[in-house]
């Protein structure tokens, strides 16, 4: 059957005959110069919670050069153009590598990749300005999106999907069962959720100076683009704190103009930088942390005294604007056991001045810093190896969050573009099987080159060497358009991994060894986990009927 279905699709394109329609599911890999055909249909079924918008890829072959319209009709009424995204396709350059980085780094192949590179693969999702379009590849494709309020009663919708232009037709259809179960808005949502973001980068790619009227409406793009993808934390601008004549300034009027952007889409913590550093050179081996504002080491030049000048405007603002239970402190990034005494220190004066403040870290010292952090925050390949230590601090009343970065790679869950998307969703499976609670990740928009153009980079660090490059799409998940951040289908996967999470632990609350049944019939650990994407279709939809049974 495969082999006369390429048949057919190989006679097609040597004539120029009409044009073919596939209607994928979003989570499956699609490429702008060959896909495998054989599991695509015209029609595509699948379920969904009230609340959320339901969306299907349209993969198209149409002779190239044929100007066509591309139209989505629900109940004989054309929708508006706002339901319709082009897939941009970009490069992956090198695979990622069996343990991190890329394959370069230690020069073995990984196995565990959806395809050889280098490719170029589906994956910026950019609005369409109008449905009149040239066909410009092999294969091109789209993104239809219903927006909730479209699908607001529980059913079948059915949308119909026709294209058409000159000797061009063909058609398909879109069936979505709404599930009569409600995804909690996000400022209720149980799931802790951020990736860190750069604002040089948005300035620079969007043209614009920080501060500005014009920089405040393009950070509530953002704004509204994180809270889509169920983003609830955010950090705050490190320049809005610092030293002026040996006085910490707290510019209150900036950072309450920049919290209360995302306080308005729901978001339900604030990231405060990192108060200490191992210093200019990342000295690694120092056992004494520098303050980042003025470069003093904590006990020799007494770091310690500007320490209590920060941590105590901090406290000021946040009492003052309702902020401390939502205040979220990171002293030093991943400290280790050469420098966690004093860590423990620096802790113990934080907490001291400020006792509402939460302290959360990327963790790679465990025993040294016991005591030390309210939330802890290992990469998933740590949390899993010490699966013990970690469980016994949530015993403690500690939480426990995971995060990548650069690693793991190999068949370990990760986002880089070479791999599944479902590995991006069960991060949201993997939360509730481990009953840990959220994911961070560095890379919003960390570009170190231009995004459109390359996935793969190399490690900034001047220390790096030849072959330590970050693996494609590493620094980055969602890309600047002309006048507004753009989604990507990786951004989207994980988007559905932390619905999946809210629905699953709404399960628990009701039936909790149902809801363990489902789970594991899909995730087992990091690395041991259901590909298929028909199984993980179906247990979806079980869910949703569970829930919808216990409601009732």
């Amino acid at each position: 059957m495969k082999y006369y279905a390429l048949l057919i699709f190989q006679f097609l394109i040597l004539h120029g005959l009409n044009a073919q329609i596939w209607l994928v599911d979003p989570l499956e890999a699609i490429y702008p110069d060959q896909n495998d055909l054989s599991s695509f249909d015209n029609t595509w079924k699948a379920d969904f919670p009230l609340g959320t918008e339901a969306d299907v890829h349209v993969l198209l072959n149409i002779p190239i050069g044929s100007v066509f319209e591309i139209v989505a009709i629900k109940n004989g009424i054309p929708l508006n153009i706002n339901v319709w995204n082009e897939l941009i396709d970009v490069p992956v350059e090198q695979n990622t590598g069996l343990d991190s980085r890329t394959e370069q780094f230690i020069n073995k192949k990984n196995p565990y990749v959806v395809r050889r590179a280098p490719f170029r693969i589906f994956e910026i999702i950019r609005p369409l300005r109008n449905n009149h379009m040239v066909s410009k590849t092999n294969f091109s494709a789209y993104r239809l999106a219903i927006p909730p309020e479209l699908i607001n009663k529980p059913g079948k919708h059915k949308i119909a999907i026709e294209i058409h232009g000159e000797g061009i037709k063909a058609d398909g259809s879109f069936i979505i069962n709404v599930h009569p179960v409600k995804l909690p808005e996000l400022g209720q949502s149980n799931f802790f959720y951020t990736n860190w973001f750069s604002l040089t980068n948005i300035e620079k790619y969007h043209r614009l100076e920080r501060w500005s009227i014009s920089w405040f409406k393009m950070m509530n793009k953002y704004a509204r683009l994180m809270a889509h993808g169920r983003q609830n934390s955010v950090t705050i601008p490190g320049e809005l704190i610092y030293f002026e004549n040996d006085t910490v300034v707290l510019d209150e009027d900036k950072m309450l103009a920049f919290i209360d952007i995302f306080r308005k889409y729901g978001f339900k913590y604030f990231e405060a930088p990192h108060l200490m550093f191992r210093g200019e050179n990342d000295d690694w081996g120092d056992p004494e942390l520098k303050v980042v504002l003025t470069g003093k080491r904590y006990y020799k030049e007494n770091g310690a005294n500007d320490i209590a000048k920060l941590i105590t405007s901090i406290k000021e603002f946040c009492v003052k604007n309702n902020l401390t239970d939502n205040w979220l402190q990171h002293i030093a990034d991943e400290p280790t056991s050469v420098n966690e005494a004093c860590y423990k220190d620096i802790v113990k004066q934080v907490k001291e001045l400020f006792p509402q403040a939460k302290i959360m870290e990327a963790t790679n010292d465990k025993e040294g810093i016991l005591g030390a952090i309210d939330i802890w925050c290992p990469l998933i390949n740590d949390f899993q190896e010490n699966e013990t230590f970690f469980k016994e601090r949530q015993n403690k009343g500690e939480k426990v969050l995971v995060y990548t970065c650069l690693i793991p790679g190999g068949k370990w869950l990760n986002r880089t573009l070479d791999m599944e998307k479902l590995r991006q969703v069960y991060f949201g499976w993997g939360a509730t099987h481990y009953n840990t609670g959220g994911y961070l990740h560095w890379g919003l928009n960390q570009y170190k080159e231009d995004p459109f153009e390359y996935s793969v980079v190399k490690h900034p660090s001047p220390a790096a060497s030849a072959n330590n490059y970050l693996p494609a799409g590493d620094t980055h998940i969602v890309y600047p358009g002309s006048d507004e951040p753009l989604s990507s289908i990786r951004f989207e996967a994980h988007r559905i991994g932390c619905e999946d999470y809210e629905l699953l632990h709404a399960l628990k609350l009701k039936n909790k060894r149902k809801q363990q049944r489902l789970v594991k019939k899909l995730f087992r650990s990091y690395t041991d986990y259901n590909l298929n994407l028909i199984t993980y279709r179906s247990t979806r939809k079980k869910l949703l009927k569970s829930l919808s049974k216990e409601i009732k």
